[in-house]
């Protein structure tokens, strides 16, 4: 007896199963189309490299030129030596860059509404971030 009753039950379940799988739909021949979109709006996805903007310096033995900047927030400031004789480094907001004669170095500045004094071998520039 109890084999039967199980074999019923067993049946029995998955009958409603299929019911339910077949009243969830499966057979229409629309495509429905899942957009998927940042949830938090406050959160932007960031940008590659290759879409900041960027400034250029020349490092040289007299200093850098230009020496005084004014840029965006979020563009890419890159200094590059013009083989110098003398090894020269790019001292920042308390970070030193290697000493270098040529090469380049580079910082991004995202916060805009900020100044940035720095000193470039002889002489001293600052960066205005908009």
């Amino acid at each position: 007896m109890r084999g039967r009753w199980g074999r019923r039950a067993w049946l029995a379940g998955t009958a409603t199963v299929l019911l339910a799988t077949a009243a969830c739909g499966g057979g229409g021949s629309e495509k429905t189309e899942v957009k998927l979109e940042n949830v938090n709006p406050n959160v932007s996805t960031p940008a590659a490299a290759a879409e900041r903007p960027v400034q250029e310096i020349k490092v040289t033995d007299q200093g850098c030129d230009p020496a005084n900047v004014t840029i965006k927030a979020r563009t890419r400031v890159i200094w590059k030596w013009q083989n110098t004789s003398t090894p020269i480094a790019i001292l920042l907001a308390g970070q030193k860059s290697p000493e270098q004669t040529t090469g380049e170095y580079q910082r991004d500045f995202d916060q805009g509404g900020v100044s940035f004094p720095y000193q470039c071998g002889p002489m001293t520039g600052r960066i205005v971030v908009e």
